[in-house]
């Protein structure tokens, strides 16, 4: 693998050369992200690989399982794989694992399990997504509950709000589809002088289908049906036109039940927003940004039989504060020096109710989390040198782990992280380009703890996270090597290859099937070495395509467990490609047909024990008609058909993808 990817980036170097001696002058890309230097530049400005996913492709996306993670579901290195409407993603980026992407929010990190399920897309106008290290600007995000804390090595993918409308618009749907789907939806946008605003809301009730493989730990008896209602608002305040103020409010409630009496579920997540941006003078500038995020699960639990009978109440609630404050500074021709502070805190605590009528705690914790940060970008006429460094604190305060005294009441560690890049412009239509950084993840909770108690392994009907409490802390080092190339003025493509270990990889592994069991462990150092190839042209105004491929060579280095080495990371497919069209036609009809493929991937590294699992190739349609339209109004019929070739693969945990889904409805804008 070292060999290839040797040539690949010597390949790189050599096209990029030949292709620059050709006099082709065609724009560079100009389009302005946010992400890489929290300022606004062109992509072609910054060393970082940002891709964007539009409001347009936004609306025209199907998300399967109501999940935000599948609008990044088509770009390079990601494969994306939510279990089920009800469930979390549990796929890849960058071949290492789900944890090893952070989400924002503006800036602001989020949880990458949870919130995607939660964010109305309407809300969105744009998703950034940043390929490559991000662990200086960007802090973990100190979750405990999943897979633990989340670290941008691989990356991050930044949710950026709609803000300044030009007018007043409303918009209403309804649509029907599989399963006996029910979906309302509102949006409503205006401004009014120095402020912008817009509030929606999102019904949705469904009778769903059983989304596990026969006689799996789900056991299901009926439809697994549930209701999620979302509220949500947002605005901007202008002071002047050196301040403003901004907020974001979202409220979810989501219930339902597992296909059984008795295995039924409530969730409750509150996400704010709040922002604070000041222009000191034309070179210096501040911003501010304060988060709320909670998250209130439970569930119960139910000894199967004739007659099903409940068994206990359980909950996970988790509180986080995330806080962030920066000043940038530009100076030279166009150079930037950035610098900042940012502070997290989270409350987690599990507890069940086994029909005593009070809850008892299993465990419970305080997590901090505190970091500096620096970056300079040089920007020196076709050369742009990046270079950062940050400096964090971690701290777990545990004051109990299954329901007792813990052994050690807290563990505080220190790390400094740092993150270099360059890039360079050849000519107009090509540039190479370089990043390196590392990271640090710290243990969560529910890793160390568990859900259940280590004596329930194997024991049928004990569903959940098997405790570990010797977690080591893993750190990681990422480095990519790629190069952008306009060869029409239409028609662009990319290469990128990318190193990434791990030492001390704490990975989740599927300890049993039925029961449905997984644990956190130590595997030694990971690896994940690839490449990705990516090509895109709007062919003229009505027909545009895209298409990519990715590789992931990945491996876990443990000599002290054979079972253990040598094998792959969990959930890393070794190759993973998209294909797509838009297309458009004159008497207003909209096609957007995609095509996401997936090779075998494993759900543990284990080899005596891990299950190979093949997704193969996914094809969805996203069709809308437009039937009348006017100034300021419009109303489209659209049909979205998922899974269309109804490939109901198996997924880890015993879950399966549930196949072909249509829905059909009604938009009215105006």
């Amino acid at each position: 693998m070292k060999t290839n990817i040797s040539k690949l980036i010597l390949f790189l170097f050599v096209f990029s050369f030949l292709y620059s001696q050709e006099d082709k002058k065609i724009v560079p890309m100009s389009e302005v992200v946010v992400t890489a230097s929290k300022q606004f530049e062109s992509k072609g400005n910054v060393t970082q690989k940002i891709d964007v996913v539009s409001d347009s492709t936004l609306s025209s996306i199907i998300l399967t399982n109501n999940n935000l993670s599948e609008a990044v579901g088509m770009q390079p290195g990601n494969a994306i794989r939510p279990l089920s409407r009800n469930d979390a993603n549990w796929g890849t980026y960058g071949g290492i694992g789900p944890k090893y992407s952070t989400y924002m929010l503006q800036g602001l990190p989020i949880d990458a399990f949870v919130d995607p399920m939660a964010i109305d897309i309407s809300a969105i106008s744009r998703i950034e997504v940043q390929r490559g290290p991000a662990s200086v600007l960007y802090p973990n995000y100190l979750s405990q509950d999943f897979a633990g804390n989340q670290s941008p090595l691989t990356g991050t993918v930044n949710l950026i709000l709609k803000d300044n409308f030009d007018r007043q618009q409303t918009t209403a749907s309804t649509s029907f589809g599989s399963y006996n789907t029910i979906n309302n939806h509102f949006f409503h946008q205006d401004n009014s002088k120095n402020v912008n605003y817009f509030v929606g809301a999102t019904y949705e009730k469904s009778d769903y289908t059983n989304y596990g493989i026969t006689n799996s730990w789900l056991n299901m008896k009926k439809n697994p049906d549930y209701t999620k209602t979302k509220l949500f608002g947002g605005a901007s305040f202008a002071v002047d036109e050196k301040q403003r103020f901004s907020i974001f409010v979202n409220k979810v409630f989501h219930a339902g039940d597992a296909g059984r009496v008795y295995r039924g579920f409530d969730n409750d997540y509150t996400l704010i927003n709040a922002g604070y941006s000041l222009s000191l003078s034309d070179a210096i500038s501040l911003q501010s940004h304060f988060g709320l995020r909670q998250y209130d699960r439970s569930w119960q639990e139910s000894s199967f039989g004739v007659i099903d009978t409940l068994k206990s109440n359980n909950g996970v609630v988790q509180n986080i504060v995330p806080v962030d404050v920066s000043v940038s500074f530009k100076h030279g021709d166009n150079n930037l020096f950035i610098f900042g502070a940012d502070y997290q805190h989270a409350g987690y605590s599990t507890w069940s109710d086994p029909l005593l009528g009070y809850q008892q705690y299993g465990n419970k914790s305080n997590g901090t989390q505190a970091g500096i940060y620096a970056q300079e970008e040089f920007r020196l006429s076709d050369l742009i040198l990046r270079g950062g460094l940050r400096y964090s604190y971690t701290e777990n305060a545990i004051d109990l782990i299954d329901g007792n005294a813990p052994g050690q009441h807290s563990q505080q560690w220190n790390s400094l992280l740092w993150s270099a890049g360059i890039r360079y412009r050849l000519d107009n239509d090509i540039a190479v380009y370089s990043n390196a950084g590392n990271s640090f993840i710290a243990p969560g909770l529910k890793s160390t703890g568990g859900t259940i108690k280590l004596s329930d392994k194997g024991v049928a009907g004990k569903n959940g996270q098997l405790p570990n409490p010797n977690l080591n802390p893993e750190s990681g080092l990422g480095v990519d090597l790629g190069t952008d190339v306009n060869i029409l003025s239409s028609f662009s493509v990319g290469v990128r290859a990318f190193m990434i270990t791990v030492n001390d990889a704490i990975v989740e592994n599927v300890v049993s099937a039925n029961p449905s069991q997984s644990q956190s462990i130590n595997a030694g150092k990971s690896h994940s070495n690839g490449f990705e190839v990516e090509a895109s042209q709007q062919l003229n105004s009505n027909v545009t395509w895209f298409a990519n491929y990715t590789y992931m060579k990945t491996t876990i280095d443990n000599s002290s467990n054979v079972d253990q080495d040598g094998t792959e990371i969990p959930f890393a497919p070794a190759n993973n490609a998209n294909v797509g069209f838009d297309l458009s036609f004159d008497f207003g009809l909209h096609l957007h047909p995609y095509v996401n493929y997936s090779s075998d991937f494993y759900d543990s590294n284990s080899k005596s024990g891990r299950k190979a699992f093949t997704q193969g190739a996914i094809v969805n349609l996203s069709a809308m008609q437009t039937i009348a339209h006017g100034e300021g109004h419009a109303t489209v019929l659209f049909l979205h058909v998922s899974n269309l070739t109804d490939n109901q693969y198996e997924m880890p945990w015993q879950f399966k993808n549930t196949g072909i889904g249509i829905t059909g409805g009604l938009k009215v804008t105006f």
